[in-house]
């Protein structure tokens, strides 16, 4: 059984995490009056290095739901958990090491888009 509110939740998240990510990039880019898509694939790259751990440790962690599944859903926490922390330094670490995109943006891509999912839970607390 899947848990449907933590689906919606984390949808909502990832919908939100992408907004901000596309304007933050647009942001960059028409700031940036040589090279702007340069900044704005760097604001991308760093936040997707946060929105695709998130959105998979989400896929895991929301497979089950129930009392029966308490076992299951506390180690699908910690699985998902771990692999979006593997998977987020290995993203960062390839951006940085291998693009040749400015570590200003990539790093402004991955903080607002941290930021979002830090805030999200507060925003979203009226709605649901």
């Amino acid at each position: 059984m899947i848990n449907k509110t933590g689906k919606a939740l984390a949808s909502r998240l990832i919908k939100a995490q992408g907004g901000a990510i596309f304007l933050l990039a647009c942001v960059f880019s028409l700031v940036q009056p040589v090279n702007g898509y340069i900044y704005f694939w760097g604001v991308v790259g760093g936040g997707l290095a946060v929105l695709i751990p998130t959105a998979l440790f989400a896929y895991r962690a929301f497979r089950h739901a129930g009392a029966r599944s308490a076992q299951k859903v506390v180690t699908s926490f910690f699985q998902g958990e771990a692999l979006k922390l593997v998977l987020t330094v290995l993203l960062l670490a390839g951006l940085l090491w291998l693009g040749n995109l400015p570590i200003s943006a990539v790093l402004s891509g991955y903080i607002l888009t941290l930021l979002v999912q830090w805030l999200a839970p507060i925003l979203f607390l009226n709605s649901t």
